[in-house]
C-alpha cells in the first residue's frame, strides 16, 4: 500500500507542470490500477488499455492525467470524483447503474484456471476455493452467481499464482489477457484453463452521478482509432487477438 501511495504523490509531482496552466475541469483524471499486460509499470510499453485510453485521448484532443492506485481505491475515487473516468472497467449488473458505458475498449473471456490439469466448469468450480481479484468484475460475477467459496485478494495475478501453487486455493478466476500476461513465464504443464465462462465488455467508463462532459468526442476518436488501425496495432504490440 505504501508503493502505491508513494507513487500517487510522486505522478501529482511530475504531472504539476503539465497541468498548472489549465483549468482543473479541463485536465481529465482517469484511475487505473496495474494489470498484468493490460496495465504495466513500464513507461515504454505501459500496457494495452493504458495505450488505448492515452491514443484516444490524444486523437480527441483532450488534456488527461492516469492515476495508478489499488484497484478498490481507483473504483471508489472514480465513483466520488466528479468528473473523473476508470479503465479497465468491465460491465457487471452490478456496477450497471452507477456508471456511463460509452467507451468499449475491448472485450475479454474469463475462466477458472487451475494448476493441477483439472479442467473445471462453472458449475463443478462451485464446490471449489476460488481465488479473484478484491472489486473486480469477477469478484462482482461470483458474488452475482452465488458461488460461495471464495477468496479475495487486493492485488493482481502474481498473489493468486502463489496461494495456488500452496494449494490455498482450488482455482484462480480472471479473464484470459490478464490470466496470459500472468502466466506465460512459467512453462508449467499442469495450468489448465476452463472453457470461456463468461465474455465482459471492458469500457473507459465515467461516474453516472458526475460524469466526464467529454464522453461524446471520446466515443468519436475511439472509433478513429479503431478504422485508422492503429487500435489492431496496439494489440498486436502485445500479442493479443483483437476483440472489441
Amino acid at each position: 500500500m505504501l508503493y502505491y501511495i508513494a507513487r500517487f504523490f510522486c505522478f501529482f509531482a511530475m504531472t504539476f507542470t503539465f497541468v498548472k496552466n489549465a483549468p482543473a475541469s479541463e485536465v481529465a483524471t482517469v484511475f487505473t490500477s496495474y494489470f498484468p499486460t493490460v496495465v504495466i509499470d513500464n513507461p515504454q510499453n505501459p500496457g494495452l488499455a493504458y495505450e488505448i485510453v492515452a491514443e484516444t485521448f490524444k486523437l480527441a484532443d483532450k488534456k488527461f492525467q492516469i492515476i495508478h492506485l489499488p484497484w478498490a481505491r481507483a473504483q471508489y475515487m472514480a465513483k466520488h470524483t466528479p468528473q473523473s473516468l476508470i479503465f479497465p472497467f468491465s460491465w457487471t449488473p452490478t456496477r450497471d447503474k452507477d456508471y456511463v458505458w460509452r467507451v468499449n475498449i475491448f472485450n475479454n473471456r474469463t475462466h477458472f484456471i487451475t494448476f493441477n490439469k483439472t479442467k473445471l466448469t462453472a458449475e463443478s468450480a462451485r464446490d471449489k476455493y476460488i481465488g479473484v481479484q478484491l472489486k473486480s468484475s469477477w469478484d462482482n460475477w461470483l458474488t452475482e452467481q452465488g458461488y460461495q467459496r471464495v477468496y479475495r485478494v487486493p492485488e493482481d495475478g502474481s498473489e493468486l499464482i502463489k496461494l495456488l501453487r500452496l494449494n490455498r486455493v482450488d482455482a484462480w478466476y480472471t479473464d484470459q489477457i490478464i490470466a496470459d500476461g500472468a502466466l506465460k513465464k512459467l512453462n508449467d504443464p499442469n495450468i489448465t484453463y476452463s472453457d470461456p465462462i463468461q465474455t465482459f465488455k471492458t469500457y473507459l467508463a465515467t461516474s453516472r452521478a458526475a460524469p466526464y462532459p467529454h464522453m461524446d468526442e471520446l466515443e468519436v476518436a475511439f472509433e478513429k482509432l479503431r478504422v485508422s488501425g492503429k487500435l489492431d496495432q496496439l494489440f498486436d504490440k502485445y500479442g493479443i487477438t483483437p476483440n472489441y
